[in-house]
């Protein structure tokens, strides 16, 4: 495969370490389905696919969560029962006034970010890669969040979630990845993609709560939990 390696500068997972990215050209490849990228280690960013080739480091790993097999913890069962009274929807992707207005309220209050620079439009430049979102709403239909997903026979892959940060002992962000979950339980897929587990960087780590789970580690994915 061709493509170009970015010097992409600080890493943004661990300190003192800098960002290397291989860009296939052309981008997305004409060839070679993106499912089958995902396990070697691709992921995309908007219409954008990438693969880490940091020197020295293979710290990001994907790590895929076996639907069949997932059994919630505690936490995660409490989490369920907080938000009895949501519900939960698959959308096309989007970016109304009323997804936009969460977002860029999510970006300020959870990122310290005015908003990103384009605003969030990434969220739905999706390179041709089939999809849709997850919305969960309250009984009053007010949107608390949103779960932006690729969607594959086999698989979801999650892209983003963003949510209301007004009500945090929701747990949302928990709540939307178990609703993932169910999503790909009801539709008879097999994995849930959730990018990659970035161990030593605690906004990439939670990932490994949902057990169990395979992370690919030189090449092989290596099981975890029962």
């Amino acid at each position: 495969m061709r493509g170009i390696v970015y010097h992409c500068g600080a890493c943004p997972y661990l300190p003192a370490r800098e960002f290397h990215a291989f860009h296939p050209v052309p981008n997305p490849p004409e060839d070679i389905p993106y499912r089958i990228l995902m396990d070697h280690r691709f992921r995309r960013s908007g219409s954008h696919l990438y693969l880490p080739v940091c020197p020295g480091c293979d710290s990001c790993q994907p790590i895929r969560v076996d639907i069949a097999a997932f059994n919630p913890r505690e936490d995660q069962r409490r989490c369920l029962r907080r938000n009895h009274d949501l519900t939960v929807t698959w959308h096309e992707r989007g970016l109304d006034a009323e997804r936009a207005d969460l977002y860029r309220r999510y970006q300020a209050v959870i990122h310290g970010k005015p908003t990103d620079e384009d605003g969030g439009t990434f969220l739905t430049e999706d390179g041709g890669i089939g999809g849709g979102e997850l919305h969960a709403r309250d009984a009053a239909g007010r949107l608390l969040a949103v779960s932006v997903l690729d969607r594959f026979d086999d698989a979801l892959s999650s892209v983003y979630c963003y949510y209301e940060p007004d009500q945090p002992h929701r747990g949302l962000g928990t709540f939307m990845a178990l609703s993932e979950i169910d999503y790909c339980r009801q539709n008879h897929m097999t994995w849930l993609y959730l990018g990659f587990l970035v161990r030593g960087c605690a906004k990439m780590e939670y990932k490994a709560r949902y057990l169990p789970h395979e992370v690919l580690e030189k090449g092989e994915w290596v099981r975890y939990g029962s």
